[in-house]
């Protein structure tokens, strides 16, 4: 029985976006075991799926408390980590990776990748192609899985070059309305 790190109720088996997740019936928060916060971003927003879940990996953006909340899963103490303006307090458990997310923080993360995603410009979105491709060339494992990300990332690359580039979304529309 886990529970609540926050108010110490037993956690509930809860379901967000098709990911079974244990969720605080008192105060909401809700915690993610190994990967099953990756799975439930995949959900919310397929777009985001290629995008590296790792809020953390630039130290500029991020700021880490040493010990806050014990793991409900295996009872370490959890590092807090506030990700940068977003207000977002992501405690995770550097030992077996479980994520504990507060009411209302999900959403507010996929509102901050969505952000990020939607402000990248033609050269990083040609930067990810480059790596998608990296990645997909030597997959050994999940090969479908990585070729999904790589058409993400080329449709998002056809989409921001045609949003940076009005005239040659123009010329593009009326060659394709003669014909379509």
């Amino acid at each position: 029985m886990m529970q609540c790190p926050k108010c110490h109720v037993e956690l509930k088996s809860a379901e967000l976006l098709g990911v079974r997740i244990d969720a605080c019936p008192s105060c909401g928060g809700s915690f993610f075991d190994r990967n099953e916060l990756r799975q439930a971003r995949n959900q919310a927003d397929s777009d985001l799926a290629w995008m590296e879940f790792d809020l953390w990996k630039e130290t500029d953006s991020f700021h880490v408390a040493r010990e806050s909340i014990t793991c409900p899963s295996c009872g370490e103490k959890m590092a807090t980590i506030g990700y940068a303006d977003t207000g977002v307090q992501i405690d995770y458990c550097r030992d077996c990776g479980g994520i504990w997310l507060d009411s209302g923080e999900f959403p507010r993360i996929i509102k901050e990748l969505e952000k990020d995603l939607d402000s990248m410009t033609v050269s990083e979105y040609l930067k990810e192609s480059v790596r998608e491709m990296e990645e997909l060339i030597g997959a050994d494992e999940n090969l479908g899985e990585e070729w999904k990300h790589f058409r993400t990332v080329l449709k998002l690359l056809e989409y921001r070059v045609l949003a940076e580039h009005r005239t040659l979304a123009r010329i593009i529309e009326n060659f394709r309305s003669p014909f379509g």
